[in-house]
This record gives C-alpha cells, structure tokens and sequence, in this order.
C-alpha cells in the first residue's frame, strides 16, 4: 500500500526547516563580522588628507653647445694673376706648384721700348739738372739771370724726373712678380704668346693657413669671439680633428637665414690640406646659466609648460619657459629661487594648495643632510621615507 502524498509533503518540509534556518544564521554572522571589520578598519587607518609626492632640489647648470657648420676654405692670403700690359711673352719663370717669395720674378715680357724709354728719360732729366746748377753758379757771381728763367729750368728739372718715372712704371709693367710668398698653380702660357690685360697668367696661394668661413646662428652672437677655439676636420671625417681658432666675426647678421658668418683659421704649414676643400666646424659655446629639473617634474597645460613645486608644505605651480632638454633633465627659465623643492613624482594627484607629504624630505637645515639626502638615488629614499 503507497504512503499518502499529503503525509510525504509534510515529512519533507520538517526536514528542510531546520536547514534554512542554520543557512539564515550563518549569514548574519558573517555579515555582522564583516561590517564589524569595516568598521574597525574606518576607525584604525584615517586618510591624513595630505597627497604623498616625491620632490627635488631645483639646481642649475650651464648650457654649453656644440655648433656644427660646413664651410670651404680659402688661403690665408690668395691671388689669380693677370698682366698690367699686352705684349709678347719673352719668359716664363715658374712651373706649377712651385714655391715663391715674395719679389721673384714670374713671367717677363717684351721690354726694349720701356727700356730705351728710360735710358732717354734719365738723359733728359741729367741735362735738366745741369742746366739748373749751371744758372745757379752764374747767379751767384754775376747776379745777372732773372728769376724767371732759373724757375723755368727748376721745372723742366721737375718734368724731366716725372717722365723718367713713368717710364720706369712703364718697364716695371713689363714684368709679373709675386706679391706675397706662395705656392703658384698650373699656367698655360709658354714663351713667344702674345697676352693682353685680360690673360690670367697663373694663381699664387698662401697656404700656410687656411681660412674657414661658416655660418652660426644668430643666438650665439655674444658667445663667438675672436679666438674662440674651433675643432676642424674634413668633411669625409676620415681624419682627425684639427685645432684652431676664430679670428674674424661679421658686424652684420642676415636677415634671412638669421646667421652671421665666423672665419675660422687652421694651421696648414705641413702643407698637407689645400684652398677649396670642405671642412665641417665644431664650436663649443655657453648660452648662459640656467635652473635645471628632473623631465618627469614638467608639466603641460593650455598657457604652456608648468611645474609644481612646495612652498611651506603646500604644492603652488608656477609657469616656465623651457630652454633645452637633455637626458634625464630640462633647462628652463623661471623666476624661482635656487634650492626650491620641485615635485617629480605624485604630480598627477597635486593640486594647488594641498598639502604634502614629501617621501625626500630635506633633512633639516644642515648643509651637509640636505646634500645626502639629496644625493641618495630616488628609489633608496622612496623606501626609506
């Protein structure tokens, strides 16, 4: 005989009531530790208010740049050599390549008539001069020539000379000498051609030093001075660098490429570089002395870049102007006293006015705490602040 439904539906809910009521318990029990937890938790560990950050002196460094700048060279003093007169070649003195002094003697032309021109002039001006001194000795023992014919002679002495020097300028005209010492080029000009004015007869350089012209900006201005030193090489850098120094600044600055050009001087008595090759210039120059902070401290908003710093416990931010970055720091230019403690971790949580709490903190007043503190690397001071 099966059991009555009823019966079994009655059994089965006396067995469950007992297991609903034990689950019921337990998680009141946990829920009333948890909230007693919470609670002890609120009441032990009370945020401080003050936002944690990270902070460091702000020093300052110079800024000293290296300018880079190609340019070709001259020589020290150059010439291309044209004649002062036609005529026709009666000699030439030098090959190419050859090393000459000043004064000597390069290409000689045709020369009889200056030189027939002299000897006539120094006839006409010896017989002016004697007639000058023959009125003179008769004046003074008879007193007997009028001034005016002793004048006229004085003058004709006068003229006489003048030609005679014309004539020497004639003849001197005829020759083509160096005007410094050098190093002469290649000619194409034998004995026997006929050259005008308008001839170029050879090149004559002074390569004991060579000139270097090259461009610099116009913000170094009052940095590049005569006798700045230069580091010089070819523009290959096959070769070491070579020394020298500046010795010509423009007065003007271009308008256009806001550059002014610098002569550099390079010592070349080994004779080993040459006039036209191209050299790359490297000059060391300080911009001045500027505050320096960490790169993380730099901040941007919509007026530019900003940093944050402490002022009496409190975070204020204060506007900069960068100058230059470089690793791991940026120059910039602001009115902030040396020393000021800058934020450079914790920035994104600092506002202005909040108040503090520095994990590097300055050590007191004491010179010597500041600078370890300060000296001591940032995730050492991390851990022990």
């Amino acid at each position: 005989m099966l059991p009555h439904p009823h019966k079994h539906r009655h059994a089965l809910h006396a067995r469950l009531v007992p297991v609903t009521l034990w689950l019921s318990l337990g998680a009141a029990v946990l829920l009333s530790g948890c909230s007693s937890e919470n609670s002890s938790d609120s009441g032990g560990r009370r945020p401080s208010g003050a936002t944690t950050v990270v902070t460091e002196a702000i020093t300052e460094q110079p800024l000293i740049e290296t300018i880079q700048a190609v340019g070709t060279a001259r020589a020290l003093h150059s010439v291309v050599l044209y004649p002062e007169a036609a005529g026709i070649v009666r000699a030439v003195h030098f090959t190419a390549n050859m090393t000459v002094e000043a004064g000597d003697t390069l290409l000689e032309l045709d020369n009889r008539d200056e030189l027939l021109a002299v000897k006539l002039a120094e006839v006409q001006l010896a017989d002016a001069e004697r007639l000058v001194r023959r009125y003179k000795q008769v004046n003074q023992q008879d007193a007997n020539l009028p001034q005016s014919q002793i004048d006229a002679a004085i003058a004709a002495a006068d003229t006489a000379e003048i030609t005679l020097d014309q004539a020497r300028v004639a003849l001197d005209r005829r020759f083509i000498r160096a005007p410094f010492s050098g190093v002469v080029g290649i000619t194409e000009i034998d004995s026997g051609d006929r050259i005008d004015s308008g001839t170029q007869v050879t090149t004559l350089d002074d390569r004991s030093q060579l000139l270097v012209n090259f461009a610099v900006p116009e913000v170094y201005v009052s940095k590049i001075r005569t006798g700045t030193p230069v580091d010089v090489r070819l523009w290959d850098g096959a070769d070491q660098p070579l020394r020298g120094e500046i010795i010509a600044v423009d007065s003007r600055i271009d308008p256009t490429s806001r550059a002014f050009t610098a002569r550099a001087a390079i010592n070349n008595t080994t004779d080993r570089y040459r006039p036209g090759m191209a050299f790359e210039i490297s000059v060391r120059a300080e911009r001045g002395i500027f505050r320096s902070v960490p790169d993380v401290a730099v901040q941007w908003g919509a007026d530019g870049a900003y940093i944050w710093i402490e002022e009496d416990g409190k975070a204020a931010r204060r506007d900069v102007q960068l100058v230059k970055r470089r690793s791991g720091e940026i120059l910039i230019e602001a009115d902030i006293p040396l020393g000021t403690r800058v934020i450079t971790e914790g920035v994104q949580a600092v506002r202005a006015g909040a108040s503090l709490r520095d994990l590097n903190p300055v050590l007191g007043d004491d010179p010597a705490a500041r600078t370890a503190a300060e000296t001591q690397p940032v995730e050492a001071r991390r851990d022990n602040g």
